[in-house]
Parts: structure tokens; sequence; C-alpha cells
């Protein structure tokens, strides 16, 4: 796992602009009042091209992490309500690829998450990563008493600072914790990008969704 702190130059700008594009997120989400946008392109240079025209303000942000030309990368945008600190607001999990109507088989090869934005005074919101040994696959993890299940199963733990990014093997489980917030703060907003191998048994790179 790599950390990288001022991976965005100015997060509170990048998070303003998203915000005017956000609606219901469309990939299926256990809380419906998440919000967030999701984008698929190659990393070919007409891939690079089909982000920078489809979300300019993501092109130069997004592009420092999508370097492999043989690569078909999932972008997503995932603004979270506030829930307990102390439960998972998105369990332990690998990411998959979203198909349109089902998820892919195989893990990608590597997981950009970015921080774009956080309450100024929230508690909680971490990213978890966890050993690859952590769950059996068929294993529920309760959302409740999160935060001992990240000691008991050895979670790392990499703090919501906006303009962050934790880049880590797409095998790894990872989560999400819930966080505290007033009413007028603003919610937890991440990037999130998966680099998957192409496969030829799976559709081709998509585009924009909302």
């Amino acid at each position: 796992m790599s950390i990288l702190d001022d991976a965005v130059a100015d997060p509170a700008a990048l998070a303003r602009l998203l915000r005017l594009r956000l609606g219901p997120h469309p990939v299926p989400q256990s809380d419906p009042r998440v919000r967030g946008l999701f984008l698929e392109f190659g990393g070919e240079s007409d891939g690079l091209a089909l982000l920078r025209a489809k979300a300019p303000e993501l092109g130069e942000s997004v592009a420092q992490f999508a370097r492999e030309p043989d690569a078909i990368y999932a972008l997503a945008v995932n603004e979270t309500p506030p829930s307990s600190p102390d439960s998972f607001v998105l369990r332990p999990h690998v990411d998959r690829r979203w198909l349109g109507d089902g998820f892919g088989c195989a893990p990608p090869r590597s997981t950009t998450i970015v921080f774009l934005d956080f309450p100024p005074t929230g508690q909680g919101g971490e990213l978890v990563v966890f050993p690859r040994e952590a769950f059996d696959d068929d294993a529920s993890v309760p959302r409740n008493d999160a935060r001992q299940t990240v000691m008991s199963k050895r979670g790392a733990l990499v703090a919501p600072l906006p303009g962050r990014a934790c880049r880590f093997a797409g095998d790894l489980p990872h989560a999400a914790l819930g966080y505290s917030a007033t009413p007028d703060d603003p919610w937890r907003l991440v990037l999130v990008l998966a680099e998957f191998a192409r496969n030829p048994d799976e559709p081709p790179p998509r585009g924009f969704s909302r």
C-alpha cells in the first residue's frame, strides 16, 4: 500500500465541481442516499481523451494514476452520508468490474482511492485495507463494532485527508468506516479508480453514466 498526500492540488475546488453533476449512484449501493457518478475508459490515448471529454474536471487528477495502455479503468465518485464512526458504511469487500447487469469475477490489478472532501470536525471516515487472508470468501461481516473488526483482522487505517491518495493491490479487502458530521457539514467524497486487465469475454469500456 502506498499513500500520496497532495495528490490533488485543490480538492475543495474539485469537490465543488463534481457535486454539480452527482446524482443517485449508478452502481448499486447499500444506502440509497449515496450519490455519485461512474465512468469507464481505456488506458490508451483514445481512452484518456474520452476521460477528458466526459469529465474534464477529473482529467488531469485521474490521468496521473491511469498509466497502463492495456488496462480498463473503472472510475467512481462516491459521496456517502454520515453514520456511526464505529460502523462499516461500506463493508469489507474486493472490487469487481460493474458490467451493468452484475459484477465481473476478476478483481482489479490495483485500486486507488483519493479523498476529496470530509467534514472539518468529523470523526471517523477512514479507509481500511485488510490483509488478503482476513476474511473467508463467504463470510458476512457485521456493520457494527467495526473498529474491533479492524483491530482483530489487522486492518490498516487511512485517514480521510482531502487531497490524499491511497493505492493498493486490487485483491486486498477494503472498507470504509462511518463518520460523524453536523447538519451543515459536507459529506465524505472520494474518487475510486480500479485498474482491470482487459478480458475479451467482457464488454469494452462504456464511457460515462450517472
